[in-house]
Formats: structure tokens, C-alpha cells, sequence
């Protein structure tokens, strides 16, 4: 899980920011929104808000570039340099995989442009429930500053033949010799990076679910097709057939599934309306469908303990199915998987009832620069908001920055010269 990640350089966030999934003691209310690990009380879900365009899907984008540097990729852009994008962009993320190992706390500094890593830090980190916490550097390496520290040892003279395209874990034999005593470090991070599941619900992301009645376990495939019917009460049943159904003269009106259609078996997952048995892909509408895409992934996260992270969450759903699936990851009886989405629309959650204060980030942009602010991050005695409060209403008048409030009448007006 993670507790935090903070960055500075990245796209619009020209300043340091922060996402923290760290909980605040303090708080006595939807206690089950959190849960301890190693002496860290960490959040089970954080939703992002902000209007359109103002940077909350380039964070679901950090995502995917953190997942893809974590995996061993080279050559990540994380800029465009079409806004004046910084060059370097510092990262940190703190996670810990529930397995045994305890926190781990990994900072780098990379050069967008060059796509080389000009700092590493991998820290061990033991939290205590009074004091500071105890930090134990791993790994620390600076190109500029000829500087390579593993475990107190140095190994600066080996920095000219390392290449810096990669983290170092993966620039170095970790199997054996003497980089061996990093091989934790590169399991952790690769553990890190597979339980990273990131989907866009404008996309269809329905390859996973299909994969699953193939050659998915039984319990997997009973726990979409329950999952289904409890969301949309007319089906029946949800499943998939040897035999493509016929959908004569029907096609899939999504363009984002056309492709699908080409290239896979899509028109075998077919759904149950009492006794009438259709191709999923053609009659179920598109809020269905993306329910039948996202099961299969809640279902990855919530028995493997993977974070979620979805883009546009309220995108095509009904808003009470959007909260039953935070309220699925803030429930107590999930213990390791945790849910990161953006949205629009803020009767998804309210601090009175679903989600805590530190839960709920907003995204303000004014020009070319996006601030990420959390909404406990101001005291009710310099104007925040106290938990139950009426946050919609507070939202709408533009206590967390920019609403748009559009008006079309002279657009129309012109229409009718």
C-alpha cells in the first residue's frame, strides 16, 4: 500500500505536491477508512476533484510513468516541454507491500530530457507510535556528486561504467556479487509496480474481464457476474459462451470497443435478461459494460491487495454506483487494497457520511500553473471545512477554487440574428 507520494517539476505542478494516503489519528469518524500497517495508519481511497482541464487526469498520468520507471522501463518522458516543463522532475514514493519487509521510501531526482537519473535514495523506514521515525538509507546516488552509497559502503569509483537510464537496481547484476544486498530493494519495487492497476473508464478497459471467463478461476468469474447483477437488476445472469452469439446487422456504437471487436472474442460474454440471452458487447449499454470491465480489476485489488487507481470514476455511472464501489474499499472488512480516482461529480463523496477530510484533493489550475491542495490542509479557524460539513455547497460557491459557471445565452442569442 501506499502511504505517500510527493514530486516537483511535473507538468502544470510547477510546485512541490503531495498525494498522502497517510490517516489522521485524530480523526474518531469512518474509522474503517483506514487501516494499521506497521504503525502507519494509512487511507483506504483518496478522490481528486477538479474542474476540465485542470491537470487531475496528468496525475493519473504520473501514475503510469511511476509504474513504468518502478518496472525497470527506460526512456520515460514525463514532460512535453510544450508549457516551459522543467527538465528534472523529483519523485518520492513510500509504500509498503505487506509482506513482512515493513516501509520503504524511494526518491529520485531524473532528467526529463536527457531521461537519466541524476539522484536515487532507497530508504527502510520504521515508524514508532511516539517520536520520529527511524530512517535507513539503502541506497544513495548522485551523478553530479560522483556519489554512489550502498549501505554505508562506497562504491563511487563504479558510477562511469553504470548507465543512468534505469534505476540502479536494474543498471547492475543483483543476483549475486556485490550489488546482491539490493536484491530486496528491486523485489520491493517490482512488487510495488505490479500491484499498480491503472485504468480509464472513457476506454472500455474490458480485456481483464474477458480474460477472466476464459481462463480465469471460477471463484474470479462468480464474483464479476454477482457483481454485475447487484448493479443492474434487470440481468440475470453474466457469463460467457463457446459459441459467438449472432448479432445480425448489430454493431458496437462505442468507439473505443470497435478495435476490440476485431481483434478478440469480445461477442462470446453474454448477458441474461430472464430468459433472453444477448452479446454483451452490442445490447448492454455503456454504463453496463463498464461495470462488467471493472469488476474484474476491484476484484484484483481487493483479494491481491493492489491500488486502483481509476481516471473519469464517475464517468458513465449512476453516482450511487460509484460510492457502493468507494464504500467497497473503505469497508472493514478490506484490509490491503486501496482506491485512487478522479472525478467530477461530488455527490460521490461527502465528509460527513463516505469519505474523510484527508481523503478528498482538489485540483485548481490558473494559467499555465495546477495547484493540489487536500481539503484538511486548511483549519476550520482559517476558513476549511469541519467534518459534515456542507461540502457541495462550499464547493459550488468556490471555496476550493475555480467553479465554472457558463452561460451559452449569447451564443444562442447570435443564432437567432
Amino acid at each position: 500500500m501506499i502511504s505517500e507520494i510527493k514530486f516537483n517539476g511535473y507538468r502544470f505542478f510547477s510546485n512541490d505536491s503531495m498525494i498522502s494516503f497517510v490517516a489522521d489519528r485524530r480523526t474518531k469518524k469512518l474509522l474503517s477508512n483506514s487501516v494499521l500497517i506497521d504503525n502507519r495508519q494509512v487511507l483506504k481511497s483518496v478522490a481528486i476533484y477538479g474542474g476540465n482541464n485542470s491537470g487531475k487526469t496528468n496525475l493519473i498520468v504520473l501514475m503510469k510513468k511511476i509504474k513504468m520507471i518502478l518496472s525497470g522501463r527506460d526512456n520515460v518522458a514525463f514532460n512535453s516541454r510544450i508549457f516551459n516543463d522543467s527538465a528534472v522532475i523529483d519523485l518520492s514514493i513510500t509504500f509498503n507491500n505487506r509482506d513482512g519487509l515493513g516501509w520503504f521510501k524511494y526518491e529520485f531526482e531524473y532528467d526529463n530530457y536527457k531521461k537519466e537519473f541524476l539522484k536515487e535514495k532507497f530508504s527502510k523506514i520504521t515508524y514508532y507510535d511516539v517520536g520520529y521515525p527511524n530512517e535507513n538509507v539503502v541506497l544513495e546516488l548522485d551523478r553530479a556528486g560522483k556519489k554512489l552509497l550502498v549501505y554505508d559502503q562506497d562504491k563511487s569509483s563504479l558510477l562511469n561504467v553504470i548507465i543512468g537510464q534505469k534505476p540502479f537496481v536494474y543498471s547492475v547484476r543483483i543476483e549475486d556479487g556485490e550489488f546482491s544486498i539490493l536484491k530486496e530493494f528491486k523485489e520491493s519495487i517490482e512488487k510495488l509496480s505490479n500491484s499498480l492497476t491503472i485504468i480509464d473508464l472513457n476506454n472500455f478497459p474490458f480485456d481483464n474481464t474477458l480474460e477472466t471467463f476464459k481462463n480465469g478461476t471460477i471463484e474470479k468469474q462468480k464474483f464479476i457476474t454477482s457483481f454485475v447483477k447487484h448493479a443492474d437488476l434487470s440481468i440475470t445472469n453474466f457469463s460467457y459462451f463457446q459459441t459467438q452469439l449472432s448479432s445480425e446487422n448489430e454493431k458496437i456504437s462505442e468507439k473505443a470497443l470497435r478495435d476490440f471487436e476485431k481483434v478478440t472474442d469480445a461477442f462470446k460474454m453474454v448477458t441474461a435478461y430472464n430468459k433472453t440471452i444477448v452479446p454483451s458487447m452490442i445490447f448492454d449499454s455503456a454504463g453496463t459494460k463498464k461495470i462488467e470491465a471493472i469488476a474484474s480489476y476491484i476484484y484484483d485489488a481487493l483479494s491481491e491487495g493492489k491500488t486502483l487507481i481509476i481516471d473519469e470514476m464517475d464517468n458513465g455511472l449512476h453516482f450511487k454506483l460509484s460510492r457502493a464501489i468507494v464504500s467497497l474499499f473503505n469497508n472493514i472488512a478490506n484490509k490491503k487494497a486501496q482506491l485512487l480516482f478522479t472525478a467530477h461529480d461530488l455527490l460521490l463523496v461527502d465528509c460527513g457520511n463516505l469519505m474523510r477530510k484527508e481523503q478528498i484533493y482538489f485540483v485548481e489550475r490558473t494559467k499555465e500553473k495546477a495547484k493540489l491542495y487536500c481539503l484538511s490542509s486548511s483549519t476550520v479557524a482559517t476558513g476549511g471545512i469541519r467534518e459534515g460539513d456542507e461540502l457541495i455547497k462550499r464547493y459550488y460557491r468556490g471555496d476550493f477554487g475555480y467553479v465554472p459557471s457558463p452561460s451559452f445565452i449569447g451564443e444562442l442569442l447570435s443564432l437567432s440574428k
